[in-house]
Order: C-alpha cells, then sequence, then structure tokens
C-alpha cells in the first residue's frame, strides 16, 4: 500500500474529543476537545499526524510519522506525545489492512519490570477517523488507553 492509495485522504484538518483512559484515578475517563493536521512527507511517502489535546487543562501534544511499504503492506511508525512518552520517540511496526486502517506495535520500558506495549490503530472512513491506543501488558493482555474520534474541518 502506498500513502497515495488509501491512506492520504487523511490529509487536512481535523478536531474532536479526546478520551483519556485513566483507571487509577478517581475520575477514570478524561475528555478533552482535540484537534490534528494531517500532512503528507516526502514526495507523499510518509504521513504525518500531528494533534493537541490537553489534561487537567494542560495543553499536550503528539506526533505520528507512518510510512507504509508499497510491496508488502508493511507499515513503520515513529510516536511521541508529551504526556504519554515525553522526550522518547517509540519505534513500531504493523500492518495495513485492505479498507485503510492501520496497527502499528510498539514497546516502552517499565523500570524494574518486562516492557509493555503500546498498540496504535488509525480507522479512516471519509470525513471522519478513529485514533485508537491500547496499552498492552507484557502477557499480551490489551486494555483502551485513548480513544479520539476525528471530524474533517
Amino acid at each position: 500500500m502506498s500513502l497515495d492509495q488509501k491512506l492520504s485522504d487523511l490529509i487536512g484538518t481535523w478536531k474532536g474529543t479526546n478520551r483519556l483512559f485513566v483507571p487509577w484515578m478517581t475520575e477514570k475517563i478524561k475528555e478533552s476537545e482535540t484537534t490534528a493536521t494531517v500532512h503528507s512527507k516526502m514526495n507523499r511517502q510518509f504521513l504525518s499526524i500531528e494533534y493537541a489535546w490537553s489534561f487537567d487543562g494542560e495543553p499536550q501534544e503528539g506526533l505520528l510519522i507512518v510510512g507504509c511499504d508499497p510491496k508488502s503492506d508493511a507499515v513503520q511508525a515513529v510516536w511521541t506525545d508529551s504526556w504519554h512518552s515525553k522526550d522518547v520517540l517509540m519505534l513500531c511496526n504493523g500492518k495495513a489492512a485492505s479498507d485503510g486502517s492501520i496497527s502499528v506495535f510498539g514497546q516502552y520500558a517499565v523500570p524494574d519490570h518486562p516492557d509493555w506495549g503500546w498498540r496504535t490503530e488509525i480507522i479512516p472512513a471519509g470525513d471522519h477517523f478513529r485514533y485508537l491506543m491500547y496499552n498492552v501488558t507484557p502477557e499480551g493482555a490489551a486494555e483502551i488507553a485513548v480513544e479520539t474520534d476525528f471530524t474533517r474541518i
């Protein structure tokens, strides 16, 4: 899959609602308004998704850069977020589906424990798209961490 074939429909400006799942807090789901700008990069070889949201009124931002191998539908991504990962770039690998959605997986260090996983899914649907992120335990159990529904502006 080339970017031009599938994900290029995401290019543009978006707004929506970000739902952060924080089961250890009193308020289990923190909602905030969010915006995203999606650009093609490097002659449409890559897609960048830059997004902004807030946590308890504090501005946050994130960046996902995605590339697809047109020969194999393999997807590589680099992700970071000012609240979730601070100062760290996560390298992710995954695949593209025939409907244009992608799923990538990376890992992050947890001191004195095995690494945890982080799965990101982008699901395009015309003038909408979903951006989902999951925490994945070392044993493989996934739990929703972030659910964002975007609408084109």
